[in-house]
């Protein structure tokens, strides 16, 4: 069976030399409260970073999300 790298280094995977954790979009969308089409058109826009590390889906770090969200407020 294949071990996690936070299970060879005894640190929690949280915990591991601050590496964020990466969503699929539509997971993103969900946790963050937007639609799916919405975060897809903002990803292939270029306002919001994508990753495809291995297999071709497109991954985005819920940190850069929240922060193109709030850099787009208007108002107050």
């Amino acid at each position: 069976m294949t071990k996690l790298i936070s299970e060879t280094t005894q640190m929690p995977p949280e915990e591991f030399s601050g590496i964020e954790r990466m969503h699929t979009i539509p997971d993103a969308a969900r946790i963050v409260g937007v639609h799916t089409w919405a975060l897809r058109r903002a990803v292939k826009s270029g306002t919001i970073p994508a990753y495809a590390p291995f297999n071709g889906r497109k991954l985005v770090r819920l940190s850069e999300v929240v922060s193109a969200i709030n850099a787009s407020k208007i108002g107050g």
